[in-house]
């Protein structure tokens, strides 16, 4: 039987917010070259159409993050990653293999920046095309490469 005083506590998403920001950027610029600006205003504006990424994790605490983004931009980076000249419409597999390290490489470099030492296990990233993200106070709303994208975090409560 475990003590309350023991229990592992569910985090909240905004105590992440910044570290989640930080992975982002770095992601972004490093392996990506794009740049990451805060988001005023809707995210969801324009008619394009988008991609769903989740990446699992357990661990410490468990949870997934979720990365949803305009499929354009998926096309962007995915020229940028390969160094390929942007304009050329990759197979479906390949874009979507893309768009999943993405999110697994954000959700790799959020946890060891939130989380130091402690050890996680990453789910291979699942990723299908959807609509627009639903508006959500606890999203990370930004722009890449000056096109919308999506972030949150959902945490699963602890044992």
């Amino acid at each position: 039987m475990s003590s309350p005083g023991l229990r592992r506590r569910t985090p909240e998403p905004a105590e992440h917010r910044d570290a989640l920001a930080a992975a982002l950027d770095e992601v972004a610029a490093e392996s990506f070259f794009a740049y990451v600006e805060p988001l005023d205003g809707d995210v969801t504006a324009g008619d394009d159409a988008w991609l769903e990424v989740e990446v699992g994790f357990a661990g410490a605490f468990g949870g997934a993050l979720r990365v949803v983004l305009p499929e354009p931009l998926a096309h962007e980076l995915h020229a940028s990653f390969l160094g390929r000249e942007p304009g050329r419409t990759p197979p479906d597999r390949e874009l979507f293999d893309l768009a999943g390290e993405f999110g697994n490489m954000v959700c790799g470099r959020w946890l060891t920046r939130a989380c130091g030492r402690r050890r996680f296990n990453l789910r291979a990233p699942l990723v299908h095309r959807s609509g627009p993200p639903p508006p959500d106070p606890d999203a990370l709303c930004v722009a890449i490469n000056g096109r919308p994208a999506w972030l949150r975090i959902r945490f699963e409560a602890a044992p």
